[in-house]
C-alpha cells in the first residue's frame, strides 16, 4: 500500500502535536501548517482539518490551565507549614502543632553502704524517663489549648498508668497595654525557677532536692494566670488549682493550693547580657496529706531524704516561699534558688523544710543559656557539628524529722557534660555525689553515694 505525502505530513504534525509541549507549540504549529498549504504541500481542506484540531487543542489546554490556576488558589488560602524543628500547620487565625518528648536514661549508683546500714538499694540501670505525646494550637488567634500526656509510667515509680500533664483551654489578650493570659484546665503552677523550666531545657539530668514536689508543685488542676509586657520585662503569675488530674479527674480530698509569682529584669542589655530576680509563694490548704522525700542521687534509687509524713486529717496546711537569680553573661549563666518551707499539722510539731541550689554552666562553643518568657528554653546551635556545655550545681536540703534514724539533711554537688546536637536532639552526661548526710539530730549518717546517669532526648 502506497501512502500520499500528504498523508505522511498530516501524521507527522498530529505526533509532533502530541510529543511536544502542547501549550508552548500551538501558535508555531498552525504558522507552519500555513507555510505547507501556501507551498501546495498540503491541500486547504486538509490545512483546515489540521489548523482546528490545533486550536481545539489549544482551548483544552486553556481550560486545563484554568482549573489548575482555580485548584492553586484555593489551596492558598494561607495555610502554612513551618517544619524547622517541628511541625506546625497555620491557618488564618489558627494554629495546630504535635508535640512531644523522648528521655531515656542509663544510671549506675553506688550507695557507699547505705543499703548495708537500711537506708534503700542501689539502682543499676535504664528507664525510659519522659515518653510525651501531644498537641497545641490556638483558634482565631487569641483561643490557646493544649494537650499532653506522659506514656512513661506516669513519671512515677509505683505508676503503671498514664499521666495526665497539660490539658487547659485559655485565652489571651491585651490589657493596660500589656499581654495577659488565662487557663482553665490542668497546667504549670505559678511558682519557683527549676520546676516550671520545661524538663526540656533542663542544664542537668535531675532537678534540685525541691523541684516538682509537695513544696513546688509543678502541674495542678485549676485557673492559672499571667500578665507582662510584651517584652517580658516583668511578669505576673497566679494560680488557684486544686489537685492534679488522674484518670482525668481531680481528686477532691487533695488541697487547694494558691500559687504568685513575680519575676523583673534589674539588667538587661539584651537576651545574652541579663539578670533576672523572682520571688514566689504558696499556700496550700489542710486538705490530704503532705510528704518531702526526694532522692539522694539518681531517680530510681532506694534512698533519699524522708521527712516525716502527714497523714490525711492530721494535715494543716502547708506555706512556702522561694526567691530565684538567673545571671546571662554571653557563654556563661548562673542561677540560684531558694525554697523555705512550713508544714503544719495538728498533732506533734511542724516540718520545716530548707533547701537552697546554685548552678553554673558554660558553652564551650560559644552559645548562650536561653532565656524565654522569664524561664529557659531551647538553645540553637552556631554550628552544624553542634553546641558542648559544661556546668556544675552544689545543692542542699534540710527537713525536720521526728524519727532521728531517717536521712534529715543533705548536701550534693553534679557536674554535668551537655551535648546538644541541634533543636531536637540533646545527650547529657551527670555525675552526682553526695558529700553530707545528717539526722534530724545533727547525727552524721556514713555513706558518701554517687551516681553516674546518662540521657539521649529527643523533642518536637
Amino acid at each position: 500500500m502506497k501512502l500520499k505525502t500528504s498523508s505522511l505530513l498530516i501524521a507527522g504534525v498530529l505526533f509532533g502535536t502530541a510529543v511536544l509541549p502542547a501549550q508552548a507549540n500551538n501558535d508555531a504549529m498552525i504558522d507552519l501548517l500555513k507555510v505547507l498549504r501556501d507551498q501546495g504541500t498540503i491541500t486547504a481542506q486538509n490545512y483546515d482539518l489540521l489548523a482546528n484540531a490545533a486550536k481545539a487543542d489549544k482551548e483544552s489546554l486553556d481550560a486545563v490551565d484554568t482549573k489548575v490556576a482555580n485548584v492553586e488558589k484555593k489551596a492558598d488560602n494561607g495555610v502554612k507549614i513551618d517544619t524547622k524543628g517541628k511541625i506546625k500547620i497555620a491557618g488564618n487565625g489558627w494554629t495546630f502543632q504535635p508535640i512531644g518528648r523522648v528521655m531515656w536514661d542509663a544510671i549506675s549508683s553506688d550507695d557507699d553502704g547505705l543499703t548495708a546500714a537500711g537506708f534503700g538499694d542501689e539502682f543499676s540501670g535504664t528507664e525510659l524517663r519522659r515518653a510525651r505525646l501531644g498537641f497545641q494550637g490556638s483558634v482565631d488567634k487569641n483561643w490557646i489549648y493544649k494537650f499532653e500526656a506522659d506514656f512513661a509510667t506516669g513519671g512515677a515509680k509505683d505508676s503503671k498508668e498514664v499521666a495526665i500533664k497539660d490539658a487547659y483551654v485559655g485565652y489571651k489578650g491585651s490589657l493596660l497595654s500589656n499581654k495577659f493570659s488565662i487557663k482553665a484546665g490542668q497546667s504549670m503552677s505559678a511558682f519557683g525557677f527549676n520546676t516550671p523550666a520545661s524538663s526540656k531545657y533542663m542544664t542537668f539530668i535531675d532537678r534540685p532536692f525541691y523541684g516538682d514536689s509537695h513544696i513546688s508543685h509543678s502541674r495542678l488542676s485549676g485557673l492559672a494566670l499571667s500578665f507582662h509586657p510584651e517584652d517580658y520585662s516583668w511578669k505576673l503569675d497566679a494560680a488557684i488549682q486544686k489537685g492534679g488530674l488522674s484518670d482525668g479527674v481531680s481528686d477532691e480530698s487533695e488541697a487547694t493550693t494558691f500559687t504568685a509569682r513575680g519575676s523583673f529584669l534589674p539588667y538587661h542589655a539584651d537576651d545574652k547580657h541579663m539578670v533576672q530576680l523572682s520571688a514566689s509563694y504558696m499556700n496550700k490548704s489542710g486538705d490530704g496529706s503532705f510528704k518531702y522525700g526526694p532522692d539522694l542521687v539518681a531517680h530510681e534509687d532506694g534512698y533519699g531524704v524522708d521527712s516525716t509524713k502527714i497523714a490525711a486529717g492530721d494535715f494543716e496546711g502547708l506555706d512556702v516561699y522561694d526567691i530565684a537569680a538567673l545571671g546571662i553573661y554571653g557563654p556563661f549563666h548562673v542561677l540560684a534558688e531558694y525554697v523555705d518551707a512550713s508544714a503544719e499539722r495538728q498533732s506533734g510539731t511542724d516540718i520545716d523544710i530548707d533547701a537552697f541550689s546554685i548552678e553554673a554552666g558554660y558553652f564551650l562553643t560559644g552559645e548562650s543559656f536561653k532565656w524565654s518568657k522569664g524561664l529557659s528554653g531551647g538553645v540553637t546551635p552556631k554550628a552544624k557539628s553542634g553546641a558542648w556545655q559544661i556546668a556544675a550545681r552544689y545543692e542542699t536540703t534540710d527537713a525536720d524529722n521526728d524519727n532521728v534514724a531517717k536521712i534529715a539533711q543533705a548536701d550534693k554537688y553534679t557536674i554535668g557534660l551537655n551535648y546538644i546536637a541541634n533543636k531536637n536532639i540533646r545527650l547529657m552526661l551527670d555525675y552526682s555525689k553526695i558529700i553530707d548526710l545528717e539526722t534530724s539530730d545533727g547525727t552524721d549518717v556514713d555513706g558518701e553515694p554517687s551516681s553516674i546517669a546518662f540521657r539521649a532526648q529527643a523533642k518536637w
